[in-house]
């Protein structure tokens, strides 16, 4: 009894622990808000972003995510319009970005 017991324990705590996978437009906006998070983070004091279009596709091999940003800047001296690419893990941990 008590060897049921614990697996039905184990069984539930791997189940309840096992990260949700985004998809749609949860997964678009996690992607939005890690790309804002880092922007905010690594730009100038005063620099407002807009993040207008997103595209990305999956790289299964080294499970991160590929994305194409369409960026607006705006700053005191600065407005302008960009495309910034930049690759995020499944996680959402952290941003490299090429462009």
């Amino acid at each position: 009894m008590r060897y049921l017991v614990s697996v039905i324990f184990l069984f539930t705590a791997f189940t309840a622990c096992k990260p949700k996978v985004l998809s749609g437009k949860e997964l678009d906006a996690q992607l939005k808000t890690t790309m804002k998070n880092y922007l905010d983070s690594t730009l100038a004091p005063g620099t407002e972003v807009t993040i207008v279009n997103l595209e990305y596709y999956v790289d299964k091999p080294y499970k991160e995510y590929v994305c194409h940003f369409t960026v607006k800047l705006h700053s005191a001296r600065l407005d302008t319009t960009g495309i910034m690419i930049a690759t995020i893990p499944n996680d959402f941990s952290k941003v490299k970005r090429f462009q």
